[in-house]
């Protein structure tokens, strides 16, 4: 947990800088497409306000104590990195008209799949639960649009591709490891 705690307090350092230097850090497809690849990793680590941050905060937090083992943090970076970049490519290629982005949520779906799926395997009715609760709030947010009580506290749109997005990038990450163990295993 002490992991999930530092993750947090990096989060808000980084809310912290001064506006130019989110705008040098968001999700940006122009400058993207100009070279500026940090932006794939970069614009899932800044919030639109602090009221997002404190959600996507708050969700990290519960996400840890709900998993079987919360990450240490070489697990969790690398998770994150993994699915920030996943992300980001996904929306280079299929929301082309999606100029700016910020915010941890698509990264956060991802990191609920990738900790909760041991325990949905196992058939622990807290990991069953949380992944469905997870599903139905997606579901719903696909269907009939995001909530704009929550797009009203956190200042701006939210972008559901993002969580949808990071939903396929943990479900990939799961194949591959399920791939991988199946060839050592031939």
């Amino acid at each position: 947990m002490a992991t999930l705690v530092a993750a947090v307090a990096v989060l808000g350092a980084l809310q912290a800088l001064p506006p130019a230097w989110h705008a040098a850090l968001r999700y940006d497809r122009a400058a993207l497409l100009q070279g500026e690849l940090w932006r794939l990793w970069t614009g899932h680590l800044i919030h639109l306000g602090w009221a997002h941050w404190a959600l996507n905060a708050a969700g990290l937090v519960l996400c840890g104590l709900l998993v079987d083992r919360p990450p240490g943090a070489a697990v969790l970076a690398r998770r994150a990195a993994c699915l920030g970049l996943g992300i980001s490519l996904l929306f280079l290629l299929l929301v082309p008209t999606l100029s700016h982005y910020v915010g941890l949520s698509g990264v956060l779906y991802g990191l609920f799949v990738l900790g909760l799926w041991p325990g949905a395997r196992r058939v622990d009715p807290v990991a069953i639960a949380a992944l469905s609760t997870i599903a139905a709030w997606l579901c719903g947010q696909w269907l009939l649009g995001p909530d704009r009580r929550e797009m009203e506290l956190i200042g701006g749109p939210i972008i559901v591709q993002a969580h949808v997005f990071g939903v396929a990038c943990a479900a990939l990450v799961l194949a591959a490891r399920r791939a991988g163990r199946s060839l050592a295993g031939t």
